[in-house]
């Protein structure tokens, strides 16, 4: 008999009470935190447009911020086996980078952020007891109405935020790239030619909290894995809330890659979340050889800036790489490689690293519940999907959000479902049912 339905293992009212105080100011820093590190961004870009220079180095600051108080807030509720793991983790990493640094003499701490990330967001996940729809219920509402601004007052968001003069400020991008001189927003944000949805309109792509376009897009596909996972506990109003604002987000982001990511998981879903989390990591692979098919059948044989392109971008990469690229000792070739995440991928942490993450995180971020399960499924067809045409999802705005629900997931006490009941009291469950005579020692 399940956790949910036996009697004997419901949650008595003081053990709730109880969890809910021990977790509601933490939850609170957390989800500050993680909305931090998703419009960090957006805060730096105003403060550049109207009161000081932002420098490269601030923007260091900023994400070093982040991932201190990730560990800070969550390393505690972390049980010591995890703690291990992650350990084990981090340290493969950091042996496999040391050899690369004495064999090259050379180091890039972006290649050792885009590593951190997932580590530091799990760990964040992992002390989060709030609901994870409403979190990102509301978290979709700020960005849905930033980017309303951004599409009615295009030039007040571009005075505002000047995404043209942060990007130049901060990332080294030349502001005689920007095809339109007239307009502040991001170069991808008015580039030439019609919208795929409402064209003629003369909109531009929405960048809402995340500065530029694409991470707009990138949120939208996490979106409707949330709602994929978690539609049973939302109630229909919110259901169709929640609809209402993910086809805003597709039409406001322009996005094509997004919205067929999202068509994507949700004809999959069914397929996705029976799929044993142990095949998980056949996904990646699966996908590149589906992406050389196309792009044989199609005929594709030059990269264009469009969706075919980049996938026969990432197609070709693979088979000119060099020994060195794909042991990850060339540092400039990941920056070769913006529009291909795959060849990013290996070039920049060697496919020695990316075999060692492909199954550490099939058979060792084991989900305990059918919704963690399924979130981790959705996960792995997304990122290895968008890797097909962009490295934007190992930007922390992007990146985040998932491991940050993987977290999550992961602490989950076992049972069949959890996502209709409180995590708080998924934790009580699992206090009163791990402890002598149902007795708390404290927080989970």
């Amino acid at each position: 008999m399940s956790a949910v339905t036996d009697p004997s293992l419901l949650p008595r009212a003081a053990d709730v009470e109880q969890a809910q105080a021990d977790h509601r100011g933490r939850d609170l820093l957390i989800e500050l935190l993680l909305l931090f590190a998703v419009g960090y961004n957006f805060l730096l870009a105003i403060v550049n447009a109207q009161f000081f220079t932002v420098s490269p180095a601030l923007t260091y600051v900023a994400e070093l911020v982040i991932y201190a108080g990730c560990f800070g807030l969550g390393i505690w509720t972390l049980q010591r086996e995890k703690i291990v793991a992650l350990l084990v983790g981090i340290g493969l990493i950091g042996a496999i980078m040391l050899l690369r640094y004495v064999l090259e003499w050379r180091v890039d701490a972006k290649f050792i952020r885009d590593a951190i990330i997932p580590f530091a967001f799990l760990v964040l996940g992992a002390a989060y007891g709030g609901s994870l729809p409403r979190l990102f219920l509301r978290m979709t509402v700020i960005v849905a109405l930033v980017a309303v601004v951004e599409l009615v007052a295009p030039n007040l968001y571009g005075d505002v935020v000047n995404p043209k003069s942060y990007y130049v400020n901060t990332r080294g991008l030349d502001a005689g790239g920007f095809w339109n001189q007239d307009s502040n927003l991001f170069v991808s944000a008015t580039r030439p030619g019609e919208r795929n949805f409402l064209a003629g309109s003369n909109l531009p792509r929405a960048s809402s909290i995340f500065v530029e376009p694409v991470t707009t897009g990138n949120y939208l596909v996490f979106f409707c894995a949330i709602l994929l996972v978690f539609w049973r506990s939302m109630g229909p109003k919110r259901i169709i809330f929640s609809v209402g604002l993910l086809l805003f987000l597709i039409v406001a982001s322009d996005g094509r890659l997004a919205a067929g990511t999202s068509l994507l998981l949700i004809l999959g879903a069914p397929f996705l979340r029976k799929l044993d989390q142990r095949f998980s990591f056949l996904m990646l692979p699966l996908v590149i050889v589906g992406a050389a098919a196309m792009v044989w059948l199609m005929r594709v044989n030059a990269y264009e800036d469009t969706t075919m392109g980049r996938v026969y971008l990432t197609v070709h990469a693979l088979q000119e790489m060099t020994a060195e690229a794909w042991l990850g000792l060339d540092f400039d070739v990941p920056y070769l490689y913006a529009d291909s995440g795959v060849a990013y991928f290996i070039a920049s942490q060697s496919i020695m690293i990316v075999g060692a993450f492909l199954l550490a995180f099939a058979f060792g971020l084991e989900m305990p519940t059918e919704d963690g399960q399924a979130f981790k499924n959705f996960f792995m067809l997304a990122f290895a999907l968008g890797l097909l045409v962009s490295n934007s999802l190992f930007s922390v705005k992007s990146a985040a959000l998932w491991w940050f629900v993987l977290g999550v997931m992961w602490q989950l006490p076992k049972g069949q479902w959890f996502s209709h009941v409180p995590a708080l009291e998924a934790w009580a469950v699992n206090r009163r049912t791990a402890e002598p005579d149902g007795v708390s020692t404290g927080a989970p």
